[in-house]
């Protein structure tokens, strides 16, 4: 908007200055026109006069459009990547589709890293995380500020929902990151530590461009191990506590393994709602109902 704003501002000030300079022949274009339509009170002679004014600016303009608008991209800078530092109040103001895919956007930017943190500690990765509070934040006033008075709410309701549900979930995702558990020696960890790292970096790849269409089995893959995480959670802490009684494995080995057990399963669960609620807040129309949402 601000670009087309300032290539709107440099045209009419370039036209302007052509226009003063060939003011004459202008002039008496316009005039010749006019005679000849018979204009005795110089009416036509005056749209006359517009029309060649505005023939003439777009004469002189078209032959280097291509590096006009390579200028203004120069002069006005070619701005930020960051889909959060879109989020403008002047947007949020105006509310509707465009505010709600801004907000959506953002919201998968700062999914992707958080949710890339949750895939390699479940590799082992050793991993510090610093969670982007204040651009959550900053999505989250942006949702609080969407005006819904210039807005059908029938029509952005179910979305809006979503997104709510979203950075929700992004949120205590965040909490997740800042209590990571040391590794822990001396254990094994279960199939869906890796089953999980596995789906997340299917989503990873497929929602690198915002544009592609939603792949419903990779949503799927990702509820379906974190299903399997919260099962092999429970057994293990039977297995793990059972070593415990019989002196088969230290009970300092167990607590880390439980706690880590523990932290995974959280931190899965909300990476795959958070992915889910992102899904439907893209506003595909055969996107279901959250399962488990409210668990």
């Amino acid at each position: 908007m601000r670009r087309a704003a300032l290539a709107h501002i440099v045209y009419n000030v370039s036209i302007g200055v052509l226009g003063i300079l060939l003011l004459r022949p202008i002039t008496a274009a316009a005039g010749w026109v006019g005679s000849r339509l018979d204009d005795y009170n110089g009416v036509l002679a005056l749209a006359a006069f517009s029309s060649i004014f505005k023939l003439v600016g777009v004469a002189a303009f078209y032959p280097w459009l291509d590096g006009f608008s390579r200028f203004i991209v120069r002069i006005s800078g070619r701005g930020t990547d960051s889909a959060v530092s879109r989020l403008d109040p002047v947007l949020a103001e105006a509310g509707g589709a465009i505010a709600l895919e801004a907000a959506w956007r953002a919201t998968l930017e700062l999914a992707h890293g958080s949710i890339d943190a949750v895939r390699r500690r479940l590799t082992g990765e050793s991993l510090h995380y610093e969670p982007p509070v204040e651009a959550v934040q900053q999505t989250d006033h942006f949702l609080e500020s969407l005006s819904l008075e210039t807005s059908d709410l029938s029509t952005i309701e179910p979305r809006l929902v979503r997104l709510c549900h979203a950075v929700d979930h992004l949120i205590q995702l965040h909490d997740d990151l800042t209590r990571l558990p040391s590794a822990v020696d001396g254990w094994q960890r279960p199939p869906g530590f890796d089953a999980g790292a596995r789906a997340l970096a299917a989503w990873l790849d497929a929602t690198k461009d915002p544009e592609a269409a939603s792949n419903r089995a990779i949503f799927k893959a990702l509820e379906d191990t974190s299903k399997q995480l919260t099962a092999e959670r429970k057994t293990d802490r039977d297995r793990m506590l059972e070593a415990v009684a019989l002196q088969r494995m230290p009970i300092a080995t167990a607590r880390a393994g439980l706690e880590t057990l523990a932290w995974a399963d959280g931190a899965l669960y909300h990476a795959w709602s958070l992915a889910e609620a992102l899904r439907i807040a893209a506003g595909n129309p055969t996107a279901a109902s959250l399962t488990g949402e409210d668990r």
